[in-house]
């Protein structure tokens, strides 16, 4: 094998993991709507919407996910952003099933949880849960 082929096989296998990776992590990242729950003692007082950040010492993507909340804090008054450790509460964790971190559960102004978003999600998903959890519950008729 030549020189020219072997560097064109390292770059077609590279761009090939470059691919895998972000589709992994594309499907890593969610954001569910509506999952109940009441968890007004998690929430900041005075605040239309609270991120409460479940994370844990050994999170890379806690970090991220951090900046992004602490961004959105700063642009917008109304929401407040609470990080728990996980290590240290765990039964806020074993009680919404919370399996990766981090898990940023979306409190709207009484503590229902409107949203759980997985893994370090996009500023526009942040900003579309905490819109969403504005907006009054729709009661199924």
């Amino acid at each position: 094998m030549d020189a020219l082929t072997a560097l064109l096989l390292i770059a077609g296998l590279i761009g090939a993991a470059t691919l895998l990776g972000l589709l992994v992590r594309a499907r890593g990242t969610r954001v569910a709507e509506g999952c109940g729950g009441d968890e007004h003692q998690l929430a900041v007082e005075g605040a239309e919407v609270t991120l409460v950040q479940l994370s844990s010492p050994v999170c890379s993507a806690c970090a991220a996910m951090r900046r992004v909340a602490e961004t959105l804090v700063a642009a917008d008054p109304t929401v407040a952003h609470r990080e728990i450790d996980v290590v240290d509460e765990p039964e806020v964790a074993r009680r919404h099933s919370v399996y990766s971190t981090p898990t940023t559960l979306v409190l709207d102004g009484e503590g229902h949880v409107r949203a759980r978003l997985i893994g370090a999600v996009t500023p526009a998903d942040v900003r579309a849960a905490v819109d969403a959890a504005r907006l009054p519950v729709a009661v199924p008729a």
